[in-house]
């Protein structure tokens, strides 16, 4: 008898749901989302972007994007600002305050990939990351 677990597409569905339900309790103590988490990484790797290259960045679509930049806006963890050179363009940048609560979470990120490593075991570690690797290349 066929279950939906024969189709990989259905498989990685579960594994990923999975995934977002540990990392979103993980992260909800904090007060924050997971697509919240990758604006604020993208903000530590690069302060000052438009929401077009967070969103781009992140693989956030920009009708999401605006409200999660106001939730975190209002948390205090990114501000908006004008673009001086382009007065149409909003630059987000990220605070103080969010850039302490990035640190929390890139502690958090590293100890959740470590988590997912250690459940791979180290013999399928690199023909995992090949095998999904292939997929997002192929896939489009």
């Amino acid at each position: 008898m066929s279950t939906l677990f024969n189709y990989l597409s259905f498989t990685i569905r579960v594994a990923v749901k999975k995934i977002d339900k540990q990392l979103n309790y993980k992260l909800e103590k904090h007060g924050i989302s997971i697509p919240q988490s990758f604006i604020l990484y993208c903000l530590q790797v690069e302060d000052g972007l438009t929401l077009k290259e967070i969103g781009n960045r992140a693989l956030i679509d920009s009708s999401t994007m605006t409200v999660l930049i106001d939730k975190l806006e209002k948390s205090n963890l990114v501000e908006r600002k004008l673009d001086s050179q382009d007065r149409r363009a909003i630059r987000v940048y990220i605070t103080e305050e969010g850039e302490k609560l990035a640190e929390t979470i890139s502690d958090i990120a590293i100890e959740f990939n470590s988590l997912l490593y250690d459940v791979l075991g180290e013999g399928n570690q690199k023909e995992f990351i090949h095998g999904i690797n292939n997929i997002i290349n192929k896939l489009d």
